[in-house]
């Protein structure tokens, strides 16, 4: 609990130890009659402060936990990037299909693609169980459209790179550039 939410809870704890007391005073003074009707209306009273209590915990805890989605996205996102500063030669193959490539520039492709799309497919996950809004979804989803949106990367998605993914995911991707045209990025990436 956070200390606010601590403070509250002692604040209704002592609330209703003070409500207590003045009914046991007056229950004294009353018939059982009368005395149970009261503790009915103050039990209900009791019920009805917890739920809303316990509906601002649940709302509180949905915040926090896509603000701990969206960060682990964040920092995935940071460790993608320098993976690929460190691997300029593979965007330039991406950029131009023309190039040959080895079979260790394959094997770092394909890794180099797997790592991005997979980063992608946790956010599908994390936005198909309510953790992500749809916001940050649509960004993500026009990543899938930029990382496979170059003839290289898109011929790697068709041969091999959908494999390594759940059928759902693909569904989703492939929705994603189904029709669509190549992005301008790459194009535009090897001609400025």
């Amino acid at each position: 609990l956070t200390r606010n939410s601590t403070h509250q809870t002692t604040f209704h704890a002592a609330y209703l130890q003070a409500l207590c007391i003045i009914i046991s005073q007056v229950i004294n003074d009353m018939n059982w009659t009368k005395s149970s009707a009261i503790a009915e209306i103050v039990s209900s009273i009791a019920i009805l402060v917890t739920l809303a209590y316990l509906a601002v915990q649940t709302a509180q805890n949905t915040d926090a936990i896509e603000t701990q989605a969206r960060q682990s996205l964040f920092e995935s996102a940071q460790f993608e990037q320098s993976i690929w500063l460190q691997n300029p030669d593979l965007t330039i193959l991406i950029m131009n299909s023309s190039i040959e490539m080895s079979v260790e520039d394959k094997v770092k492709l394909d890794a180099l693609m797997l790592l991005a799309l997979s980063k992608r497919e946790f956010a599908f996950r994390q936005y198909k169980a309510g953790l992500l809004d749809e916001v940050t979804w649509n960004q993500e989803a026009d990543l899938i459209l930029l990382l496979l949106g170059s003839e290289r990367t898109r011929s790697w998605w068709e041969v091999i790179g959908h494999h390594g993914f759940d059928s759902d995911f693909v569904d989703a991707a492939e929705s994603i550039i189904d029709n669509q045209p190549l992005h301008p990025y790459w194009e535009g990436l090897r001609n400025w």
